[in-house]
């Protein structure tokens, strides 16, 4: 996951997100890592790469189907 803000945090450092996807009302909570940080100039943010590193099969199960959609429509 792409992650932007407005300060900058360290490669390794452990985050919790917590978001929704697009068209579901349902929160997602999930402890997750930083693996890349940069600034983005053009948007004047810090973008971060992020991995999850747990959550729940639920919530594993909604991020798949999105991503899987995600593919299917720029296919």
């Amino acid at each position: 996951m792409r992650v932007a803000t407005s300060t900058d945090l360290p490669p390794g450092q452990p985050i919790v997100l917590r978001f929704s996807l697009p068209k579901d009302e349902r929160e997602l909570l999930v402890r997750a890592r930083v693996v890349l940080s940069f600034y983005d100039g053009t948007a004047k943010t810090y973008a971060h790469g992020i991995a999850f590193t747990q959550y729940t099969s639920v919530d594993q199960e909604l991020i798949s189907s999105y991503v899987n959609d995600a593919d299917s429509r720029q296919s």
